[in-house]
């Protein structure tokens, strides 16, 4: 097999695990989506959906990773085997994380270039290295936000908690910024 065949090969595969991965999510949400589809491509509505406290999210979510690592839909979930539950898991509360930061992106919240470069898929298909970057992945707190000099004095461990405690008033402005 040439070098060639190769990529092609990848790339297809790729195409059809975007195609199963997405596919409630293009009747849910009306959006186009494929494998080059990042979190920054998503729109506002979906964004909020997705980020939003609530089991349909999740399910959203679950229903993404089982059809990109080809196990099925969420109602499939339950007859799992518990390996499989929790790399599910895993991976849909590492996205629901990348969500939830590209939202306070999108407030300009955190600094612009720490987006995640990869396609959704990818972020499925590469949970395994990405979790081992551990904190070197959590993007930092634009200087234009209101506690950033709060964040900046704190220790380097503690910054993600801070972060993390933002989310709720993230999700809260973001939805005000959709109404209005």
């Amino acid at each position: 097999m040439t070098m060639a065949e190769v990529i092609q090969l990848e790339f297809f595969k790729r195409k059809q695990a975007a195609t199963r991965g997405f596919k409630s999510w293009s009747r849910r949400f009306g959006d186009k989506l494929d494998e080059q589809t990042r979190l920054s491509d998503l729109s506002d509505d979906t964004m909020l959906f997705l980020i939003s406290p609530g089991d349909q999210n999740i399910f959203a979510l679950y229903e993404l990773v089982m059809g990109v690592k080809n196990l099925g839909t969420a109602s499939d979930f339950f007859h799992l085997n518990k390996a499989e539950k929790m790399e599910v898991i895993d991976i849909s509360i590492y996205l629901l994380d990348q969500l939830r930061f590209e939202c306070m992106r999108r407030l300009d919240w955190l600094e612009s270039g720490a987006g995640q470069p990869l396609p959704i898929v990818e972020l499925v298909e590469q949970y395994p290295l990405l979790k081992g970057l551990g904190p070197a992945s959590i993007p930092t707190l634009n200087e234009s936000h209101p506690k950033y000099e709060l964040y900046k004095g704190l220790p380097e461990l503690e910054k993600e908690t801070f972060l993390r405690k933002q989310i709720p008033e993230a999700i809260n402005a973001f939805g005000k910024r959709l109404q209005d």
